[in-house]
């Protein structure tokens, strides 16, 4: 919540900073990179939405819950990425491609773009030392973290102002080219350039969130280190046998739905049975905190054979 927030505030600032920047210039390397943060503001707006209904209690028609508004949230948020900033972007250079014309009072440009990196170092910064307090945690590097977690807010702010910060160096990049009057058009070029390549930037940025977060939305399982974990807690019972299947699926970055079917011991009752689902259960949990909802199909060993095991289905 707290990067969401400071990413906010600071997209916000600079959007208004580089649109001004943008109708006091020409440019189209700015005026790229106005739709840039105004889309990063607007997505920062849909993130929030995601972190505020994802809480809401099951209902008879969400009996799993709204864990996954904060996948569709984010979902949107790559979209709006594409659809708004790389497209305008792209079209933005074009047009000044073919009709250049060079930007002019270019000190305007200078400090929005110097103020604009300093704001978005700082949102970046406190995004990663979140990302770090959590992979911490986790028992993992940040990178690792990174890799294997399963929220998407924190991700899209770290790769929206990692964008953030590489398209600011190219519309720099391409005032100053522009301003020593380098290459054709009086240098006008390199400002159509600049605002073809931060489409692109953000383009790339959108393709990667939406992948990530459309493999949520379809029913992503737990990472294999929490899978290995919960299937051990299962297997430490003395009542249980082996797991013949277990399945897995995120509901939120930190509530796992889990569906297991094991084999038990030929020669427990009834009341064994029971009292060893609830013993498993509670081993479940305390292997792996982030499981929610379990699901446990159990069988007596000898009812069940190795033709059982759908092995695609394992994890």
């Amino acid at each position: 919540m707290l990067a969401v927030l400071g990413a906010l505030f600071a997209n916000g600032i600079i959007t208004l900073l580089k649109f001004v920047a943008a109708l006091v210039t020409g440019s189209a390397g700015m005026m790229a990179e106005s739709l840039h943060s105004f889309a990063d503001t607007t997505n920062q707006v849909f993130l929030l939405l995601g972190l505020r209904f994802y809480k809401r209690p099951a209902s008879e028609k969400h009996p799993f819950g709204y864990g996954k508004e904060r996948f569709f949230w984010s979902f949107i948020a790559a979209i709006f990425i594409f659809g708004v900033g790389a497209t305008y972007a792209i079209y933005e250079g074009v047009v000044k491609l073919s009709h250049p014309h060079p930007p002019e009072n270019l000190k305007w440009a200078y400090w929005v773009l110097a103020i604009s990196f300093v704001l978005e170092a700082g949102s970046i910064a406190l995004a990663i030392y979140q990302e770090v307090k959590e992979a911490h945690h986790e028992g993992l590097t940040f990178f690792a973290y990174l890799r294997e977690s399963k929220d998407p807010t924190a991700k899209t702010v770290i790769f929206e102002d990692s964008a953030a910060l590489l398209g600011i160096v190219i519309a720099g990049v391409g005032v100053y080219l522009t301003d020593h009057h380098t290459g054709p058009g009086d240098g006008a070029y390199w400002d159509g350039l600049a605002s073809i390549l931060i489409g692109l930037v953000l383009a790339v940025v959108a393709f990667v969130l939406a992948r990530s977060s459309r493999g949520l939305l379809l029913g992503e399982a737990a990472n294999p280190k929490n899978v290995s974990a919960i299937k051990q807690a299962i297997e430490s019972h003395p009542n249980v046998v082996k797991v013949v299947e277990l399945l897995t699926m995120h509901l939120a970055p930190k509530q796992i739905l889990i569906n297991a079917h094991v084999n038990l011991r030929d020669d427990l009752v009834t009341g064994d049975i029971v009292q060893t689902i609830e013993e498993v259960e509670d081993l479940i949990k305390r292997a792996e905190p982030k499981v929610e909802m379990v699901f446990l199909e159990t069988a007596r060993q000898s009812q069940s054979s190795e033709l059982d095991v759908v092995p695609e289905h394992i994890g």
